[in-house]
């Protein structure tokens, strides 16, 4: 989804580490670091079927989704810019839709569990 996002996003403050990062392992295990004890980590899938179609994927996360209202206030003064977005969710969602007579997207996590303390 931040993939989709991102030619629509302003530019990240200085510093600042995409959020995808977040799924890979490696970069977990060195945010972490010594800080933390039993570190561990798995992939998990998610079925996400409580949308009707694409777009209601898409109109949700526009109305309640932190990082997708924030791409859609800075694009706001452009209507083509914000149609160009609302299609490439919408085909996001489309493109992880799977099954026949009802529409579900498959999604995979990583779960990160671990203790603080060093």
């Amino acid at each position: 989804m931040f993939a989709a996002m991102r030619p629509y996003a302003p530019p990240p403050p200085p510093g600042a580490q995409p959020p995808p990062l977040w799924g890979k392992e490696e970069h977990v295990r060195t945010l972490l670091g010594d800080g933390v004890t039993g570190l561990e980590m798995r992939r998990q899938p998610v079925r996400v079927d409580r949308f009707d179609r694409p777009e209601a994927f898409r109109d949700y996360f526009k109305a309640v989704y932190g990082p997708t209202i924030a791409v859609y206030r800075h694009i706001a003064d452009s209507p083509d810019r914000v149609a160009e977005l609302d299609h490439a969710l919408a085909e996001l969602a489309r493109e992880h839709g799977s099954g026949t007579g009802s529409f579900a997207m498959e999604w995979e996590y990583l779960l990160v569990t671990a203790r603080r303390g060093g």
